[in-house]
């Protein structure tokens, strides 16, 4: 296995985050995506997504859109989702 191949700049973009551990391995962010930012990992006891490239992506958001599985969010509501959350959970 390539060093670094569980880093986290495998899950995120400039303007996208992926959690992993939603996805259910559909591809159809890989067919949707027009600059093949994304690929998979297709092992037989382990699939999910992957970012790739993450420089050539331009934040089209598609593979956002396409998936079913909530699997992608923007860097933002990965960053403040939570906390936004919490603050509506106390209020």
């Amino acid at each position: 296995m390539k060093p670094g191949f569980f880093n986290r700049k495998r899950t995120q973009t400039p303007f996208i985050q992926l959690d992993t551990r939603k996805c259910k391995a559909c591809w159809k962010c890989l067919e949707d995506c027009p600059n093949q930012v994304i690929n998979k990992v297709d092992l037989p006891w382990h699939k999910h997504a992957l970012i790739v490239e993450p420089d050539k992506c331009t934040g089209c958001l598609k593979c956002m859109n396409v998936c079913e599985y909530v699997c992608y969010s923007t860097i933002d509501e990965a960053k403040h989702g939570t906390e936004k959350q919490r603050k509506a959970d106390f209020q």
